[in-house]
C-alpha cells in the first residue's frame, strides 16, 4: 500500500522509513568526524596603530601590543631576558621575599603550576619589587625554601625602574607605600603570557580557583593552533 502525492511521487512506507534511517546514520556520522572547535584565549593589553607605505599607499593595521624586551638577573645572578622566554608559555608575578601578607599563599598556589607545568615548558617569572633588599644572594636563599629548579622558576631582580617599569607593561600594580605590611603594596594576580609575548589572562593568585583556572587556560595555550 503507498501513499500519492500530489507531485505523482508513490512513496511506499517501508522505503521511507529506509530512507529516513539512512539520513539519519549519515547525519550522526558527518556531525562525530566533524572536529570540536577548541576553545581560544583572548589576546588582551593595549593595542596599537601599526602604519607602513607599501608601493606609496599608506596601510594602517591595529595590532595588540607585546612585552617588550627586558633583562634582569635571576636567583643565580645569570641574565633573564627576552631570548629566555623566545618560544616559551610563561606566568608573571610581582613579590618581595619579606612580604608578610598575600606572598607565600601566591608562592604556595604558584608552586602547583610549577609542579604540574614545569616539566611541559611552562616558565615562571617572579619579579621582586624591592630590589634594595631582595639581591641574588637573598633569591637564592628564598629559591632553596621554594625548593624549585632555577631555571624552571626565575626570581627576578635589577634596577628599581626597570622593575616598576615592566609591572606596568604587564598591567600590574606595585608600588612602595610605607603604610602597608612590610612597606609595599601590589596586587595578587598571576599573568598568563603566550610563545609571541602576547597576554593572555589574569588571575587571582591568592585563591585555589584562581590557580586552577590559569592551568586550564595553560592547558588550552599548550594545544593552541
Amino acid at each position: 500500500m503507498g501513499f500519492t502525492f500530489g507531485l505523482n511521487f508513490d512513496i511506499h512506507l517501508p522505503a521511507m522509513k529506509w530512507y529516513l534511517y539512512l539520513s539519519a546514520t549519515l547525519l550522526l556520522a558527518l556531525t562525530a568526524c566533524t572536529p570540536t572547535p577548541q576553545p581560544r584565549l583572548k589576546v588582551l593589553g593595549e593595542t596599537i596603530i601599526h602604519h607602513e607605505t607599501v608601493g606609496g599607499h599608506d596601510r594602517y593595521d591595529t595590532v595588540t601590543a607585546v612585552i617588550p624586551p627586558f633583562h634582569f638577573l635571576d636567583q643565580l645572578g645569570h641574565q633573564v631576558d627576552t631570548g629566555t622566554v623566545s618560544g616559551k608559555i610563561y606566568v608573571v608575578d610581582f613579590f618581595f621575599t619579606h612580604c608578610p601578607s598575600i606572598c607565600p599563599k601566591m608562592k604556595a598556589e604558584l608552586h602547583k603550576v610549577y609542579e604540574k607545568y614545569g616539566d611541559k615548558g611552562v616558565l615562571i617569572l617572579s619579579h621582586s619589587i624591592d630590589p634594595e633588599r631582595d639581591s641574588v644572594a637573598t633569591l637564592r636563599k628564598y629559591a632553596e625554601k621554594l625548593n624549585i629548579d632555577n631555571s624552571k622558576w626565575y626570581l627576578l631582580t635589577g634596577e628599581h625602574d626597570s622593575l616598576y617599569a615592566m609591572a606596568d607593561r604587564y598591567l600590574a600594580y606595585a608600588k612602595e607605600d610605607k603604610d602597608s605590611p612590610g612597606g609595599f603594596v601590589h596586587d595578587g594576580n598571576f599573568i598568563l603570557v603566550d610563545q609571541k609575548r602576547h597576554i593572555r589572562g589574569y588571575y587571582d593568585g591568592t585563591t585555589d580557583e584562581g590557580t586552577e583556572k590559569l592551568m586550564n587556560d595553560i592547558e588550552l595555550l599548550l594545544h593552541e593552533k
